[in-house]
């Protein structure tokens, strides 16, 4: 029996990353509406949801990440979350278990196929974020 303690995150961290793919699957994207601009959020918000799907359900359980899909993950998340705030989106399930996702890639140990352009791009991830600028 888990401790009451234990938050959705925690349990997210424990989790395998079949569960968390099939988890990803079900949620809705909590966008309504069929004017333009939802239909393209909603299929944006269904391609980031493919996309994730495929890279973690070809994860061995090394526990390590590329680095160019954890910085690519937190720039499209980031963006995604401006875009709900912008269209009034108020079911934000998705967005927040995007987020959570997030802070279990960021457990994982960083992979490099191009350390030189892995370090230039954290450079520039660590200036974005001490300035708080969206140059992301």
């Amino acid at each position: 029996m888990t401790s009451p303690n234990n938050s959705i995150s925690d349990s997210l961290l424990h989790a395998d990353w079949d569960s968390i793919a099939d988890a990803l699957t079900m949620l809705e994207s909590g966008i309504k509406g069929n004017d333009p601009a939802s239909r393209k959020l909603r299929t944006q918000a269904g391609l980031v949801r493919v996309i994730m799907c495929e890279n973690i359900r070809t994860w061995n359980g090394n526990n390590s990440i590329d680095a160019s899909f954890l910085i690519a993950s937190y720039k499209t998340i980031r963006k995604m979350e401006k875009e709900f705030e912008n269209k009034g989106v108020k079911n934000r399930q998705f967005l927040i278990f995007l987020r959570l996702l997030l802070l279990k890639f960021e457990k994982q140990k960083l992979m490099a196929k191009k350390p030189y352009l892995m370090i230039e791009e954290f450079g520039r991830m660590k200036e974005a974020v001490e300035n708080e600028s969206d140059s992301l």
